[in-house]
């Protein structure tokens, strides 16, 4: 057995040196496209995330404006109540005096009559 390399023999390792450095960059770009696309989606999501926020900012704004409405017709009701609580303390007022003030006519009357 010989223990030098040939030309021939040299040859075919360079042949196969080819084809295993070629496999290996076939594998790699295989995984290189894999990331690229994994990175694609991740850019897509992102930005359907950042609209998502966008979206939720706008309706936040909505609903602090009507919150500040809902706020500001609350104090017009609580007011609204507080009066109507004046106003029914004073008809009770004035339903006690014209039912005392109608029992003593009917009182009066009965008397008359005897």
């Amino acid at each position: 057995m010989d223990e030098y390399a040939t030309k021939k023999d040299l040859e075919g390792f360079k042949e196969d040196i080819k084809r295993y450095m070629g496999i290996l960059v076939e594998d790699f770009q295989h995984k290189l496209d894999f990331v690229i696309d994994g990175q694609e989606d991740i850019k897509r999501e992102v930005r359907e995330v950042k609209e998502d926020v966008a979206v939720l900012k706008e309706d936040a704004t909505v609903l602090k404006k009507d919150v500040s409405v809902l706020k500001k017709d609350v104090a017009v009701l609580k007011q609204d109540v507080a009066d109507i609580k004046v106003d029914v303390k004073e008809i009770r007022k004035d339903l006690e005096e014209h039912r005392n003030n109608t029992e003593v006519h009917i009182q009066q009357a009965k008397r008359k009559r005897k």
